[in-house]
């Protein structure tokens, strides 16, 4: 890892690790973007739906061992295992979630079917043909190295294994402008060093000797911008919500929701769901 990778990861530790309480009131367990319906209400069961959603693409099944990378504090892996009765493991860099996680695995009565180890999405630390399935939820658009990632999957997948997840972007076809104005704000908000586009992931994966089955802009699949505040006058009461926040962290996330919500509203930013397999 170089050195400007190594600031990255710490960075990413310490945002996080800072973070966990505030993510924990606006989101509960389960940190990622839902999988929302047209109508009804928006709430946590579609964050749950979203996890059951990239589960089914990759046929995850009680026969089935499981790499979550990026668990955070363990909500996506408990509810997998609780679901589908796969063995799975949680990686996060983050002392902090581990031991979360573990607190979740023993409340949820799991700890039979799911485990967590703290490493690097760099440098898993499995053995080759380790895993049938690797899931990601907004975790990679946090690594300093993505392909280095990838190469890594395609390493610990047994052969005909499967790669699935969801994760933040760019919109495919930004002009340099366009970029320069809606994306580094986001990054800077949400301890990202870049995001990058639907096209880069699938590229990212095909060069790590991966087949893309599946790269979706979540914009054609469901209603993505019901979990962002694409509406202007709902943007102008969160910024004053955020403007009247004395708790630095609160603040900022209340400000990075409001730049999303910008991003979103321009079309700028998405959020794309992937299948590849090792063949």
């Amino acid at each position: 890892m170089s050195l400007a990778e190594f600031e990255l990861a710490r960075s990413v530790d310490r945002y996080y690790t800072s973070c966990i309480p505030f993510y924990r009131e606006f989101l509960g367990n389960h940190w990622h973007t839902g999988y929302y319906r047209a109508d009804g209400p928006i709430g946590p069961q579609d964050q749950l739906r979203m996890e059951l959603r990239i589960a089914a693409s990759a046929g995850i099944d009680e026969h089935c061992e499981v790499l979550d990378v990026g668990c955070g504090i363990g909500g996506t892996a408990c509810h997998l295992a609780v679901c589908t009765g796969a063995r799975i493991h949680g990686l996060t860099p983050n002392a902090a979630q581990i031991e979360l996680a573990r607190e979740l695995a023993r409340a949820l009565r799991v700890e039979d079917r799911v485990c967590f180890d703290q490493g690097s999405a760099g440098e898993l630390p499995y053995a080759d043909a380790s895993f049938d399935v690797v899931l990601f939820f907004e975790s990679p658009c946090h690594f300093p190295d993505r392909a280095r990632f990838f190469a890594e999957v395609q390493r610990v997948l047994c052969p005909g294994g499967r790669l699935a997840g969801e994760d933040w972007l760019a919109a495919d076809g930004l002009d340099a402008a366009q970029r320069a104005r809606w994306i580094p704000p986001i990054c800077e908000s949400w301890a990202i060093d870049s995001l990058g586009t639907l096209s880069e992931y699938a590229a990212g994966m095909r060069a790590a000797g991966l087949s893309v089955r599946e790269a979706v802009d979540l914009r054609e699949e469901m209603a993505l911008l019901r979990g962002f505040v694409a509406n202007a006058d709902d943007r102008r009461a969160l910024r004053a919500e955020a403007q009247a926040t004395a708790e630095p962290i609160r603040r900022t996330i209340k400000e990075g929701l409001v730049r999303l919500g910008e991003a979103a509203e321009a079309g700028a930013f998405t959020v794309g769901r992937f299948l590849a397999t090792r063949d």
